[in-house]
């Protein structure tokens, strides 16, 4: 187990994709993971000859890329990626990180000495100011869910795709009306606006209903969020996004932005469960060892998603971006079920210095509604 490692995801739109492999290059990270994904945000349009006027869903190309590194990196390199590829403007995406613990077979090595001249050693950030709220539903429900946050002003979604596995399992025949196809959600909120993301998106998505999907939440920092909801003409000569960025920076947060406000939590209200994540990351295989193990030892279900794993460490440019597949497999898990999952992984041998799979597992909270049904 490496604990003193952070995990780092990017959002980034297609138009810098150019310039965030480049960061990655001069950095010499060893392993990222990326895969498609799309940024939604709402449009607006003239209509014909002016006449009805209104807004329409829009939907940008992006690729999400996920890497670990040290810690004491965390802040440097998440800043040096702001600046190489001017993440801060509008519409561009996102950056944050989430401490974790990290078990791997074989262990990353990193270029301390380049890290240290370019990002400095700076030390690791402990406030967690946002929520990453995941939310996974059935493939095709999540254009709709997007526009309803899009339309409250709350953020931008990010949609990728995924598979449900596990739970379609244990239905029997039943298991048909269960999609197999699923779309899944990352909504980076202010942490005080996570509960009312979630009371939209549960009724909205039927996800107190079993077989219509999950939702879960965890806490991270994010000092570039994307804030382009709308587009359209521009009338001013600063954006919108960038008068938030400004007013967040005054304020040392972006709780002002906040809809709700705790103060006012009815005493009855359910407080949220906590639970525990677990991604792991692999060749065929050893993911469906891991899904099937999970599965014998507690887990109820996982989703699956296909990953391309690159290394930025090498100097040979022919050999440089090397790519291969992965697959990515995760589950929410109950406390009382970690150490056991745990011991039995052990046993499968993943984790034996051979194999270079990753298991990523970290603290996360899920709404009683969704946990109890």
């Amino acid at each position: 187990m490496q604990n003193s490692l952070s995990s780092i995801i990017c959002v980034a739109d297609m138009n810098i994709a150019k310039a965030m492999d480049q960061c990655l290059e001069d950095l010499a990270l060893p392993e990222i993971f990326v895969q498609p994904a799309k940024q939604m945000s709402l449009i607006d349009h003239q209509g014909f000859f002016g006449i009805h006027p209104g807004t329409r869903l829009d939907e940008r190309r992006a690729l999400i890329y996920r890497f670990y590194v040290p810690s004491v990196y965390e802040e440097g390199i998440m800043r040096r990626i702001a600046e190489a590829t001017d993440l801060k403007m509008g519409g561009r995406g996102c950056v944050l990180a989430q401490h974790i613990d990290l078990r791997r077979g074989t262990p990353l090595s990193f270029d301390t000495e380049k890290l240290d001249r370019i990002c400095g050693n700076i030390g690791k950030f402990q406030y967690e100011e946002h929520a990453l709220i995941s939310c996974i539903v059935p493939r095709g429900s999540g254009d709709s869910l997007a526009r309803a946050l899009l339309e409250l002003g709350i953020c931008v979604p990010v949609i990728f795709f995924g598979t449900g596995m596990g739970v379609r399992d244990k239905l029997g025949l039943l298991r048909i009306t269960i999609p197999v196809e699923k779309e899944i959600l990352w909504l980076v909120v202010p942490r005080s606006d996570a509960e009312l993301v979630e009371k939209t998106l549960i009724p909205r998505a039927r996800l107190d209903a079993p077989g219509q999907g999950f939702l879960y939440r965890l806490f991270v920092h994010a000092p570039v969020v994307n804030l382009r909801i709308r587009q359209g003409k521009r009338t001013h000569a600063a954006t919108m996004e960038q008068v938030i960025a400004a007013l967040d920076e005054v304020h040392g947060s972006s709780d002002w932005r906040r809809h709700g406000s705790h103060r006012h939590r009815p005493v009855h209200e359910e407080r949220a469960v906590n639970t525990y994540g677990l991604f792991f990351i692999g060749e065929e295989e050893e993911v469906e060892l891991f899904r099937r193990t999970a599965m014998e030892n507690g887990a109820r279900g996982a989703t699956h998603n296909y990953l391309e794993r690159r290394s930025y460490s090498n100097l040979d440019q022919e050999q440089a971006m090397e790519s291969h597949s992965r697959e990515l497999c995760d589950i929410i898990v109950s406390h009382d079920v970690v150490e056991k999952l745990q011991n039995a992984l052990t046993k499968t041998g993943l984790f034996d210095g051979k194999s270079s799979c990753v298991l990523k597992t970290f603290n996360v909270e899920m709404p009683s509604a969704v946990y109890r049904r």
